[in-house]
């Protein structure tokens, strides 16, 4: 069975994705020349958080539902808030977008969107979702051969790597991938999610991906405090080429959200600049 993200949409690890999403969109659009978005595993598009697999797990009670009422949220918070209360027009939390739609959402009308999918009946549901629009192509294929996509005719743009991590050697798949797209996109703003279950992984990851990036990037962590040891209890972003505008404001943000989805008293953001040639 493969992984299904019906289960876990809007948890902790979403919020913080998601965030980090819409800041990265928000920055681009700030100028005027068209930008593409290439996601490499992008899932449904949507989710419904009544259904019995969300249900079952409650994920989402630690994790949108918590931020879901705030009224003082810092940007790019705030935005993202704006576009899940967009999906739910009846005021109740019921929907949950996936990154597709928030790249949708920011979409101007010379932008472009792509989104790889490898799950039949996944890419039955996205096309479903968001197929009628024109910024939109969906394509049925393994996200890891998505980097052929690359560089987009805009010569700008965004390329998300959010994959399930259900395979033993992803983390070795996401930085093989990574190099890959920097080598026919090497000015492209990459964005890099990952969890942290078995942190010795984890930090292996990160410490492969510095060195072989050699980029100027920002690793944007998130720790709940929840105590679960090979369970996900933290999670991070690595964002290569940021933007500049996008920087300060992730920044000041992080803290706020760590805070509103504390689960232990080791719950805290961290914010880490990598530098090319300094490991």
């Amino acid at each position: 069975m493969h992984y299904q993200h019906r289960f876990h949409a809007g948890n902790f690890a979403d919020v913080h994705k998601h965030v980090i999403l819409c800041g990265l969109l928000r920055a681009l659009s700030r100028k005027e020349a068209p930008w593409a978005y290439l996601e490499t595993h992008a899932g449904g598009g949507a989710y419904d958080l009544a259904d019995e697999a969300a249900s079952r797990t409650a994920e989402f009670h630690d994790g949108i539902e918590r931020l879901y009422g705030a009224i003082a949220a810092p940007e790019p918070v705030s935005a993202y808030l704006e576009i899940v209360r967009t999906m739910n027009a009846h005021a109740a939390l019921r929907r949950y977008p996936g990154s597709p739609l928030f790249a949708a959402h920011y979409a101007r009308a010379f932008d472009r969107i792509l989104l790889c999918e490898r799950e039949p009946a996944i890419v039955t549901t996205l096309k479903a979702e968001l197929g009628a629009d024109p910024h939109v192509a969906v394509h049925h294929r393994d996200g890891y051969e998505a980097h052929a996509l690359l560089p987009p005719r805009e010569k700008r743009g965004l390329v998300l790597i959010d994959p399930p991590f259900e395979r033993p050697d992803e983390f070795d798949a996401v930085t093989g991938f990574v190099t890959r797209a920097l080598g026919r996109f090497s000015n492209g703003v990459i964005a890099v999610w990952y969890p942290y279950k078995k942190r010795f992984d984890t930090e292996r990851f990160l410490r492969r991906l510095r060195r072989d990036c050699a980029r100027e990037a920002i690793n944007y962590v998130l720790e709940t405090g929840a105590a679960s040891e090979g369970r996900m209890h933290a999670c991070g972003m690595v964002v290569i080429n940021p933007p500049f505008s996008f920087v300060g404001e992730m920044s000041a943000a992080l803290p706020w959200l760590a805070d509103m989805l504390s689960r232990g008293a080791r719950a805290q953001s961290r914010v880490e600049s990598w530098v090319p040639g300094k490991l």
